[in-house]
C-alpha cells in the first residue's frame, strides 16, 4: 500500500470535505446576521430538502462507477457518458418531486420559490458527482479539492458583498447556483482534458442495467439518510431543542476525525477495488494497513475527549450552557473506535460485490436505533440518546466485523490496536491526574507521551530502530 499516494488522495478528498462543511456553515451566519430568522429559516428548509433528494438524484451511482472504472479504465469512457444519462434523468425527475412536494405542503410563495430555485441545482451537482467518481476511480482526487476549494471561497466572499449592499434571499441561491454550475462546469472541462472520457455511445440496455446496479447503493444511502437523523428528532420529540442543541454540540466535536475516517476510506476504495483476486490477501493488507492507521488517531482522540472534552466543549462554543454536554461527549467518544471498522470494512464489502450485505446492516441500524432509541430517550432524556448512538454503532461495527472476516479468514484485531491501547492508556493516566494545568499544555503533553510511547512500541516490536525503517520504508516509497 503506497502511504504518500493515499495520504494525498485523502487530503484532497478531506481539503474539498472541510471546505464545503465551514462555508456551509459561513453562508448560514451570514444570512442569520443580515436578513433576519425568517429568511434564514427558508435557507435552511431549502438545503434540508436539497440534500434529501440529492440522495435519489445520484441514484447511489456515484460508487458503483468508483467500482467499475477502478477495476476496469478502459470503461471509463463508456460508464461517463451513459452515468450521465442516468443522473440526467433523476435529477430532473427529482426536480419534479422536490416541485410536487412544496405544492402538497403548501408552503408560503417566498418560501416556495427559494426552495424551487435551490432545486435547479441538483442537475449540476449529480453531473459533478459523476465526474468526482471518474476522478476517484483514476485516483486523481486532487482535481476535486483543485475546484471545489477555490468555487467555495468565492461564494462567500460573494455572498458577504452582496448581502453587504442590502441583496436579499434570493440572491444568496443564485450565488449558490452559480457555484453548483461553475464546478460541474470546470469539472467536466477538467475530465475531457485529462482522462480519456470521449467515444462512448449511449447505449440504454446498459444504461438500465447500470441504473439497476446502483440500487442498492440507493438504498444505502437513503437509509443511511433516514438514520442520521433519527436521534435528533426523537429528542426534539421527547425532550425538547435544548437537548438537540446539546446533543449536536457533543457531536459536532467528531466531526473532524470522522471527516478523516471518511477521506482515508474514499482514497483506498479504487485500489480495494483493482486488488481483488482469489483469497483477497492484497485487500486484506490495505484493510489492515487502514484500520490500523486510523486506529492510532481514534484512540487518543477518545482519550482527549474523555478525560478533557468539558474544557474543549468551554473552548469551542465560548458558553457554559454546553459543558453539560460533557456526560454526552464521554460516552459518544467510544463511537469513533467502532467507526474505524465500520469505515473501512464497509468497503472491503462494497470492493468485493458485497453491497446487499451493506443494505442489509443500514437496514437493521436503522430498527435497532428507533427500537432503542424511544425507550432510552424518553426515560434518559439526553444521556438516552448518547446510549442508544453508542448501541447502535456497536451493532453497527459488529454486522461489518463478522461479515468482513469471514471473507478475508479472518481480522488480527488484537495485532492491529494494542500498541495504539497501550499508548492511549499511558496518555489516559497523565489526563487522569487532578485538574490544575493549562488546558493547551495539557493536550500537547498528552499528545507528546502518546506519540513516544507508540513510536516506541512500534521500534520494540519491529525488533529495533533497523527493523522498524525496513518494514514501513515500503509504505513511504513512491
Amino acid at each position: 500500500m503506497n502511504l504518500k499516494k493515499i495520504s494525498r488522495n485523502a487530503l484532497s478528498l478531506l481539503s474539498s470535505d472541510v471546505m464545503n462543511r465551514a462555508t456551509s456553515f459561513v453562508l448560514y451566519a451570514l444570512v442569520a446576521r443580515h436578513l433576519g430568522a425568517q429568511e434564514f429559516g427558508q435557507l435552511t428548509l431549502a438545503f434540508t430538502l436539497f440534500y434529501a433528494f440529492q440522495v435519489f438524484a445520484v441514484g447511489g451511482l456515484k460508487t458503483l462507477l468508483i467500482r467499475e472504472v477502478a477495476k476496469d479504465r478502459t470503461q471509463t469512457a463508456r460508464y461517463f457518458t451513459n452515468g450521465c444519462v442516468i443522473v440526467t434523468v433523476t435529477s430532473l425527475a427529482s426536480v419534479a418531486a422536490v416541485w410536487g412536494f412544496v405544492r402538497l405542503v403548501h408552503y408560503p410563495s417566498s418560501t416556495t420559490l427559494v426552495i424551487l430555485l435551490l432545486s435547479l441545482g441538483l442537475v449540476p451537482y449529480t453531473l459533478s458527482a459523476i465526474c468526482e467518481g471518474i476522478f476517484q476511480a483514476w485516483e486523481q482526487m486532487r482535481y476535486i479539492a483543485l475546484v471545489n476549494v477555490p468555487v467555495n471561497i468565492g461564494k462567500v466572499g460573494a455572498t458577504f458583498l452582496l448581502l453587504s449592499t442590502n441583496r436579499g434571499l434570493y440572491t444568496v441561491i443564485l450565488i449558490v447556483l452559480c457555484c453548483l454550475f461553475s464546478i460541474a462546469a470546470v469539472e467536466l472541462w477538467i475530465l475531457f482534458r485529462r482522462l480519456p472520457v470521449r467515444g462512448a455511445s449511449i447505449e440504454f440496455p446498459f444504461a438500465w442495467a447500470t441504473a439497476r446496479a446502483a440500487a442498492t447503493f440507493l438504498g444505502i444511502d437513503g437509509t443511511l439518510a433516514v438514520m442520521s437523523s433519527l436521534n435528533v428528532l426523537l429528542l426534539s420529540k421527547l425532550a425538547g431543542e435544548t437537548e438537540v442543541g446539546l446533543y449536536s454540540a457533543a457531536a459536532q466535536l467528531m466531526v473532524p476525525l470522522l471527516l478523516v475516517y471518511q477521506s482515508m476510506a474514499q482514497s483506498i476504495f479504487p485500489m480495494m477495488c483493482r486488488k481483488i483476486e482469489p483469497g483477497y490477501r492484497s485487500l486484506k493488507q490495505i484493510a489492515e494497513n487502514a484500520m490500523e492507521l486510523l486506529m492510532v488517531l481514534a484512540l487518543p482522540s477518545v482519550a482527549g475527549l474523555y478525560f478533557i472534552g468539558d474544557r474543549v466543549l468551554s473552548l469551542l462554543y465560548k458558553n457554559p450552557t454546553f459543558v453539560q454536554a460533557f456526560p454526552t461527549l464521554r460516552i459518544i467518544a467510544f463511537v469513533l473506535i467502532f467507526q474505524v471498522f465500520t469505515s473501512v470494512l464497509g468497503q472491503v464489502l462494497v470492493a468485493s460485490h458485497r453491497e446487499k450485505i451493506t443494505l442489509r446492516i443500514v437496514v437493521v441500524d436503522a430498527v435497532v436505533n428507533l427500537l432503542v432509541g424511544w425507550p432510552l430517550v424518553s426515560l434518559f432524556g439526553l444521556r438516552g440518546a448518547a446510549i442508544s448512538l453508542f448501541l447502535v454503532r456497536l451493532a453497527d461495527c459488529c454486522q461489518h466485523y463478522i461479515p468482513a472476516a469471514h471473507l478475508l479468514s479472518g481480522i488480527p484485531v488484537l495485532r492491529l490496536v494494542w500498541k495504539p491501547v497501550v499508548a492511549a492508556a499511558c496518555m489516559a493516566v497523565y489526563l487522569a491526574v487532578p485538574e490544575g494545568r493549562v488546558s493547551l499544555v495539557t493536550g500537547v503533553c498528552a499528545t507528546l507521551i502518546y506519540g513516544a510511547a507508540l513510536l516506541g512500541l512500534a521500534v520494540w516490536a519491529s525488533g529495533g530502530l533497523r527493523p522498524f525503517r525496513e518494514k514501513y520504508r515500503p509504505l513511504l516509497s513512491e
